[in-house]
């Protein structure tokens, strides 16, 4: 029979985990001025094309983004809303995982402890990408599988089969995840042999087919998410390699920081109780953090690359949970409850201050700083093309991420290309382009950077050419922009080539040489 005190703290769970999404929606939606162009884009620039893969990871993020816009507009606020869902959702099936073990207060403190993890709110919150995409896809294959240990019935080992499958096909990562979670509850339950071995069959035969279309396109591409890994995380030297530690180090601290403060502050003179009969629970939590932080260095030096901090982020999702299992049970566990959530509302009150500070500093600006000038880029570039020709852009490439800008940000949605390379395995590092179609297709190339006052891309503008020929017509897009570091006031320009569509009318609406500003 439940308790007073457990339905009190049932429903500040309950409570807490959309208003903590909602706050920090709110947040990102009218304090935030851009998206991260390396990362958001690109989700949807791959999910469009409803492949099996990419050329950096598995697809199932990029598609979950391209149907999310199948259902809400084009903007900033509509993506951090997805990222909002998606960690609400990871919430709730933490704690619904967590109370198969644990009282509800003791899950109210976890969950909250778990979101004054910073990579959640001020450091990562806005971003949906590989890591925090996996969020919702690890917590629910740690409710089933607990389910299917406890009873041992073959549904809920289908079912963290289905949500395994779905963490591979997210990030490869997840493999360490899955690993880190089936052995601490291997060592802290010790389920029977025969359920286990029955469990681990039904649930292995419910992943591989759902993953092997993606296996099947890795293998006829030759793997370019493992060429991309080792490339970007390739050690330079011992030097390199220990520095690189450090730095991660270093993050995931920083991104516990205040969890592990406000945890052992809720600690101080709080008073002890009688300690009961009933046997302490599985410390399941605290193995899953231990063994998820071991095992991804562990696979970081098997690899041979250098590790980040932000690939800790799914396993930090099990931080909370952790801190509850070194809480001595000598201590009121509702009392520890309650200071954690008035800390956690406190939290998000001081998080909305300083968003109005920070957009209020944003408003003073003289100018837009050049890295939230992406949206304008793309809305200008497709006008220049709708002005000459009449007619909507099907491919874009350019600088590194103005193809992916372009194509989440523009009316037209072209293909973007990654790079202008479309040799080597059939299709190079862009093999969501069908080739012969580029060829004939309409395109622009969008040259230039993100960085302040920096000069437009020589090296693109050649690339350009040398894939797609001489362009038809060019133009520049010159922007004032000011740079908050330094203080002063630039222009940044970027080169738009335009490319007449082959066997078509000649441009409608041909303009002269000239600059648009």
């Amino acid at each position: 029979m439940k308790t007073r005190l457990d339905s009190f703290a049932a429903r500040r769970t309950l409570l807490y985990i959309p208003l903590y999404c909602l706050v920090w929606w709110g947040i990102f939606t009218f304090s935030r001025h851009y998206l991260d162009g390396a990362d958001l884009v690109e989700n949807y620039a791959w999910g469009m094309e409803w492949q099996w893969g990419t050329n950096k990871h598995p697809p199932l993020f990029g598609w979950i983004t391209a149907a999310w816009f199948r259902l809400f507009p084009f903007n900033d606020g509509a993506y951090y809303l997805l990222n909002q869902v998606n960690l609400a959702a990871a919430l709730g099936l933490l704690a619904l995982a967590m109370h198969r073990l644990l009282s509800w207060d003791r899950v109210l403190a976890a969950i909250v402890l778990t979101t004054l993890g910073t990579h959640f709110g001020p450091d990562s919150g806005f971003k949906y990408n590989a890591n925090t995409a996996l969020l919702p896809f690890a917590a629910g294959f740690v409710w089933s599988l607990l389910h299917a240990l406890e009873r041992g019935r073959a549904r809920w080992f289908v079912l963290a089969g289905v949500f395994a499958a779905a963490a591979l096909l997210t990030k490869y990562y997840a493999l360490v995840l899955i690993a880190a979670i089936g052995l601490s509850m291997l060592i802290a339950l010790r389920p029977p042999a025969a359920r286990l071995l029955k469990g681990t069959l039904i649930a292995g035969a419910t992943a591989l087919p759902l993953v092997w279309p993606h296996i099947a396109w890795s293998i006829h591409h030759d793997w370019p998410s493992l060429h991309y890994m080792h490339e970007a995380h390739e050690i330079p030297d011992m030097a390199g390699e220990i520095r690189a530690y450090v730095v991660a180090t270093v993050g995931v601290v920083l991104f516990c920081g205040l969890a592990l403060l406000a945890w052992g502050g809720s600690l101080i003179r709080l008073p002890s109780v009688p300690l009961d009969a009933a046997p302490r629970p599985p410390r399941v939590g605290l193995g899953m953090l231990i063994l998820s932080g071991g095992l991804t260095v562990l696979a970081a030096l098997i690899q041979g690359i250098s590790p980040v901090s932000s690939w800790l982020i799914p396993a930090l999702l099990f931080l909370g949970w952790a801190l509850v299992d070194l809480t001595p049970r000598r201590f009121d566990s509702g009392r520890f409850a309650r200071r954690i959530y008035r800390l956690g509302l406190m939290y998000l009150l001081l998080a909305v201050v300083m968003a109005m500070v920070w957009a209020s500093q944003y408003r003073a600006y003289p100018a837009p700083p050049a890295y939230a000038l992406p949206q304008r880029i793309a809305e200008d570039a497709t006008r220049l093309y709708h002005d000459a020709y009449g007619q909507p852009i099907e491919y874009v490439g350019g600088t590194f991420p103005l193809p992916y800008v372009m194509s989440f940000y523009s009316p037209d949605h072209p293909h973007g290309l990654y790079g202008f390379d479309l040799a080597g395995t059939d299709l190079g590092q862009s093999p969501w382009i069908d080739a012969r179609a580029l060829k004939s297709g309409n395109k622009v190339a969008v040259c230039g950077t993100l960085r302040f006052a920096e000069p437009s891309d020589p090296a693109c503008l050649a690339a350009a050419r040398a894939l797609f020929g001489p362009p038809d017509q060019t133009r520049q897009l010159i922007y004032p922009v000011y740079d908050p570091k330094t203080r002063r006031l630039g222009q940044q320009r970027y080169v738009v080539q335009m490319w007449k569509p082959r066997g078509r009318a000649a441009p409608v609406h041909a303009l002269p040489p000239a600059q648009v500003e």
